[in-house]
Formats: C-alpha cells, sequence, structure tokens
C-alpha cells in the first residue's frame, strides 16, 4: 500500500511528451494502481472468500479453512461435475491467480511507467532542458507583449547555444564517440532517445498483454473477447468456467495426532471484480499497443509545416540552409513539444525569431556562398528582401 501511495504521487503528467506518450506513462500507470487498490481493499478488508464448512467446525476452524484456502489456491470443478479422486487432476484445476492480482497489477503499473523515467535520463544528458524550455513557451503564451519578446528569447537562445555547443565538439574526444553512436553529434541524439522510448511503450503493452494471459492460465489469446462475449450473451461463468465463483478446497487438520482431510466449497466473491478488471486490462493493453504503434509510425519530422512561413520567392535560397543547419531532428522534436503544450502561435514565434536571427548573423556568408559570382545589384536586391522578411517576422 505504501508503494502504491508513493507511485500515485510521483506520477504526474510531464512536458516533455507526445501523442501517446500521456496514455502510458499517466493515464495507464494510474488506471491500473487504482485498480490494484481496489483489490487490494477487497482483499484485506472484506472478505474475499467465504467457505461453507461441515456443522462441526468452531468459528476458529472455520476462519483457518478459509485463510488456508485463499492462500495456498483453490480449484475448480464443474457443477454437475463429479469432483475428481486424483489429487494431481485437483491440482491441474487450480486457480493460482486470485490472491496475487494486486501485486501483479501493481507491477505492470511500475512497467508502464519505467519507460518514462528511461527518456528523462536519456533527454536529460542531450543538453537541451525540454521541460524548462516548454515551461517558458507556456509562461511566452499568456503573457505580455514585452515579456512575451523575451521569452521567446530565452527559448531561442538555449537552442542557439546548443547548436553551438554540438559544431564545436571535438570529434576525437572518447564522449565524442559515444555521443556519435547515439548520433548526439548529428543532431539526432533527442530523436533517436524518444523514437527508442516509443519502442520501448510498445514493447512494454504487448508484453503485459502476453503476461497476463500466462498469469491467468489463458493459452488462448482471444479469451478477453470470449469473456466479453459470454458477457453480452449471457453466457453463465458455470458453464464457461472463466473466474468461476465457486470453488473447492482440500486442507488437512491433524486430530488425536491423525491427518484428516477436508474437502469444502468456497464462494469466490473476488473473483466478480476480478473478471471485470482483467476484462479490462485485456482491452486496454491491446488499445495501448495498436494506438502507440500507430503514433510511432506516422511520427514524421515537422520540418515541412514549419517551413511553409517562409515561402517567399526571395528567399528560397536561404531556406535550405536554414533548415538544414538549424533544423536538426532534435530541435524539431523540441518545437513539436512546444507546439503540443502551447500551441502553433508560440511554435511558430520560436521559428521566426530563429529565422530572423539567421538572418541578422549568417545570411551574408550563406548569400556569398550561394549566389557566388553574381552581382552586386542582386546582392543588394536579395538583402533588401530579407530585410522586409524579417521586419514582417519581427512584426
Amino acid at each position: 500500500m505504501n508503494m502504491l501511495g508513493s507511485m500515485f504521487s510521483m506520477v504526474k503528467p510531464r512536458l516533455d511528451d507526445l501523442g501517446t506518450d500521456r496514455l502510458n506513462y499517466y493515464y495507464s500507470t494510474l488506471i491500473i494502481m487504482g485498480m490494484s487498490l481496489t483489490i487490494t481493499a477487497r482483499q484485506y478488508v472484506g472478505s474475499p472468500l467465504q467457505c461453507w464448512v461441515p456443522a462441526q467446525f468452531t468459528k476458529a476452524w472455520e476462519q483457518y479453512a478459509e485463510d488456508y484456502c485463499f492462500v495456498y489456491n483453490t480449484y475448480w470443478v464443474k457443477p454437475n461435475d463429479k469432483v475428481p479422486n486424483s489429487i494431481e487432476e485437483r491440482i491441474s484445476q487450480q486457480l493460482i491467480y486470485y490472491q496475487w492480482a494486486p501485486f501483479i497489477m501493481a507491477i505492470e503499473a511500475a512497467f508502464f511507467y519505467l519507460p518514462v523515467i528511461f527518456w528523462s535520463m536519456l533527454s536529460g544528458s542531450s543538453g537541451i532542458n525540454i521541460i524548462k524550455l516548454v515551461e517558458t513557451a507556456q509562461k511566452a503564451e499568456g503573457a505580455e507583449e514585452g515579456d512575451r519578446t523575451k521569452q521567446i528569447d530565452v527559448i531561442c537562445r538555449h537552442i542557439s547555444n546548443n547548436l553551438r555547443k554540438r559544431k564545436c565538439e571535438e570529434e576525437t574526444s572518447k564522449l565524442a564517440k559515444i555521443q556519435k553512436i547515439f548520433g548526439m553529434q548529428h543532431g539526432k541524439f533527442i530523436l533517436n532517445a524518444y523514437i527508442t522510448t516509443k519502442i520501448i511503450y510498445m514493447t512494454n503493452s504487448f508484453l503485459q498483454f502476453y503476461s497476463t494471459n500466462k498469469f491467468l492460465g489463458q493459452n488462448d489469446p482471444y479469451w478477453g473477447m470470449r469473456i466479453l462475449n459470454d458477457i453480452l450473451h449471457g453466457t453463465d461463468w458455470e458453464d464457461s468456467g472463466n473466474f468461476p465463483r465457486i470453488a473447492m478446497c482440500d486442507f488437512q487438520v491433524r486430530v488425536l495426532g491423525n491427518l484428516q482431510r477436508h474437502s469444502i466449497q468456497c464462494v469466490l466473491t473476488l473473483n466478480m471484480f476480478n473478471e471485470k478488471i482483467f476484462l479490462f486490462l485485456y482491452l486496454w493493453f491491446l488499445l495501448v499497443f495498436f494506438v502507440t504503434l500507430v503514433d510511432t509510425v506516422f511520427f514524421e519530422e515537422c520540418d515541412k509545416k514549419l517551413t511553409k512561413t517562409f515561402r517567399k520567392e526571395q528567399i528560397a535560397i536561404l531556406l535550405p540552409e536554414f533548415c538544414l543547419h538549424k533544423f536538426t531532428p532534435d530541435i524539431i522534436v523540441l518545437l513539436k513539444m512546444i507546439n503540443n503544450h502551447t500551441g502553433d502561435i508560440v511554435c511558430t514565434e520560436v521559428v521566426g525569431r530563429m529565422w530572423n536571427d539567421f538572418l541578422e548573423k549568417e545570411a551574408d556568408n550563406v548569400l556569398d556562398r550561394l549566389v557566388g559570382g553574381g552581382n552586386n545589384s542582386s546582392k543588394e536586391s536579395s538583402l533588401v528582401s530579407l530585410s522586409h522578411e524579417r521586419t514582417r517576422l519581427v512584426a
């Protein structure tokens, strides 16, 4: 319980997420922890199991029998079938999941949160403080014009410093070689870390689906659909055997030095909750897996969208240079996160300011290299056009 309480206080929405990330690390974690707490309360506060014992049993014997059967499993026999004589056959029909359900759910919740810890560690070592920059963008969203400009400047300055740092790093250092493996020096460290995290999310939801099937002793991957079909068509658990409410239990009692074996019938009220909860988890894991898969497959760079603002004939020769050197994959991921948490306006202003800085500091050198032998009048004409464009963007 203390572990679940600590996890509840730790799980919060983050500012460095996109798409289905929050569905995985936030909503899935909270939902599964809530279910775990529900089952835990039912087990240890209520009566998860009640047994019909022989009349000669005292109250203490009855409590002992119920505690024993809860801890050491029960087995299911169809109501119209005879109880098997073979101990091995009874063991093969044991229900081994109900007492472990809250602990399994707590572990599942923890595994849904682990990928975001992995992402936080990697993004924190990238040199770009994504959360701080998104917070700054959120402040800019509701700020007055003067403060808004200052906040945008802070974001652009951080991006510019990061790009300059990456450019100046020496290729020969050991750190640079490690960074090169993860794509950091090519502006792809955050992108690679983010895609890796998305793959971990998908793998986790698939493994959760598979391990839950095994935990429940289900060899059919479509068992959830069968249970859903049974519920919709009113098929009773007595016929299907899914999460039976009544089960048998065997235990031995030493009387006058001799062991006496008793077989009693018990009501598993807990399985009414388990059926609905595990059916929900079955469908939820499938939903999370496929939605995350689609989100990962269609995760694409937003350079085309961001460059629509700058489709002017006068700047066509500079735009490729700007996109190549300023819109690294890492910066694109950052801009997507800013856009996700603040909207198009702030994101466009950040890009506009980046473009303005590029015109002020690097346009002349790029024009000298690209226009080359062109006459001075054409170069001056291009610079005048760029000046007008810069004025428009600032305005």
